[in-house]
């Protein structure tokens, strides 16, 4: 090996972090603005369950919010699996937070809207993607 060469190792010579695409990006984002909007305390880890066509447990919801959970049921179908959202919600919680519309706490318990930071703009889109 000359001076010039890497040493050969196991090792990558960076972590890559996992990464989203500006589609799971949006996907994930309205995914939490709809589960803001239906049940505003629940963790985000729990859209899964939201999206699952049972309506025994949203008995007392609006009509706006019936309205968003329709259609956030055909948009999000493909998060009614919990552990292809829980991956996506790791690889959000690992993006470069100046990228992002929401603050999640490290154990996933809670997230919030951020007020800074990012294009205010985006929430208004997410609402008429369900209006």
């Amino acid at each position: 090996m000359t001076h010039t060469q890497r040493p050969y190792s196991n090792t990558p010579a960076y972590t890559p972090r996992p990464s989203l695409s500006t589609r799971q990006l949006v996907d994930l984002e309205l995914g939490l603005f709809l589960l803001q909007q239906i049940h505003p305390s629940a963790p985000p880890t729990a859209l899964p369950a939201l999206l699952r066509p049972d309506d025994a447990r949203w008995p007392s919801l609006s009509t706006r919010q019936k309205k968003y959970l329709n259609r956030g049921r055909l948009l999000l179908a493909h998060f009614a699996n919990s552990l292809h959202w829980q991956a996506l919600l790791d690889a959000y919680a690992a993006a470069p937070t100046h990228r992002l519309a929401y603050d999640l706490s490290r154990d996933y318990s809670h997230f919030s809207e951020k007020t800074v930071g990012f294009s205010r703009n985006r929430l208004g889109v997410l609402r008429k993607m369900l209006a």
